[in-house]
């Protein structure tokens, strides 16, 4: 986590919240990339919900692996601006499907979870993984969740750390930079098992 605590160290001061998200859009994907295994695949982001900088603007750096490669697709990194996403919202059905009648066998003691929640603004799909349901139910998890969803345009990602080449994370590093004015620019983030 000390790289994230630099990062913020290296912005320039003072800063300007618009200043802050350019800042972090641009040297933050290269740490993720550059710290990811070279797996033979080939790693793509892709933006949804508009343009980067955006509330509810979510940024997926994935691995697409070639046929055959022997590792899986999986995601490199989330990242975005929360916004407010009423909990009613979310496409139940869709999830529900996602490993239907697969999931509690092949997963024990893991939850449909989400890498950018979806009460933060986060979709499905891409977005869902085999998450531990005691880190995705409570504790520092839950609480970096909510605080990003109780403060819409947090800075938020979630940087899952796999050993070998399944997509299920070993570890999740989840960190949210807060943004001036609101408050003033720093790093709050942790790593959890997974």
């Amino acid at each position: 986590m000390e790289v994230y605590r630099k990062v913020a160290a290296g912005a320039a001061q003072p800063v300007g919240r618009d200043a802050v998200i350019a800042y972090l859009n641009e040297v933050l994907p290269p740490i993720w990339a550059e710290g990811y295994p070279a797996t033979g695949g080939e790693l793509l982001t892709v933006t949804q919900g508009g343009t980067q900088g955006e509330n509810g603007v979510v940024s997926t750096m994935f691995d697409l692996q070639p046929k055959g490669s022997g590792t899986e697709d999986r995601v490199v990194a989330v990242w975005g601006l929360s916004k407010a996403e009423p909990a009613g919202t979310r496409d139940t059905g869709r999830m529900a499907g996602f490993l239907n009648g697969v999931w509690s066998a092949t997963y024990p003691g893991r939850d449909r979870g989400h890498f950018f929640a979806h009460t933060m603004g986060g979709g499905t799909d891409i977005n869902l993984f085999p998450q531990l349901a005691s880190v995705n139910r409570g504790g520092e998890w839950r609480r970096m969740e909510r605080h990003a969803a109780a403060n819409p345009g947090t800075f938020c990602f979630i940087r899952p750390i796999y050993r070998g080449s399944g997509w299920t994370p070993a570890e999740l590093e989840y960190g949210i930079y807060t943004l001036p004015p609101a408050e003033a620019f720093r790093f709050w983030g942790n790593v959890f098992p997974n």
